[in-house]
């Protein structure tokens, strides 16, 4: 397995495991207190091919983890409520450069399983399209 895959393995699954330890911790700890929701986790990839591939990891409900922006990218999460295909932030054209990259996020929104794989044509569409959320 590549270091690059090996390593957000490892963060999906440390983060899957703080998450299982707040909702096991028991009634009184797991308890939703007014204004917060369930936490999310989610596992962010980003895959420009030869080796250069970047992962993060995205904590809401509040908002941390690894990625350098939880705060606008949790909102922009929640903005589509865990749905990323329903992402499109900024319709402005891009330069017509072929250089595919894959974003990928894997984990948790609220109580739901979210998976997302899409392929942009270049690092401009994927910004236009998901804004600060694959930007790490």
């Amino acid at each position: 397995m590549p270091f690059a895959r090996r390593t957000a393995a490892l963060a999906l699954a440390a983060a899957l495991g703080a998450l299982a330890a707040v909702t096991a911790a028991g009634p009184a700890a797991a308890a939703p207190r007014p204004g917060l929701e369930t936490p999310s986790v989610l596992l962010l990839t980003v895959d420009a091919g030869d080796a250069d591939v970047r992962a993060t990891v995205l904590v809401c409900g509040p908002a941390g983890g690894l990625h350098p922006d939880p705060v606008a990218a949790c909102r922009l999460v929640a903005r589509v409520d865990g749905h990323l295909d329903a992402l499109d932030v900024d319709a402005d054209p891009c330069t017509s450069q072929y250089a595919p990259v894959v974003a990928r996020a894997v984990g948790f929104w609220q109580d739901r399983p979210v998976t997302y794989t899409r392929t942009f044509a270049n690092t401009c569409l994927l910004r236009r399209a998901t804004a600060t959320l694959f930007t790490f």
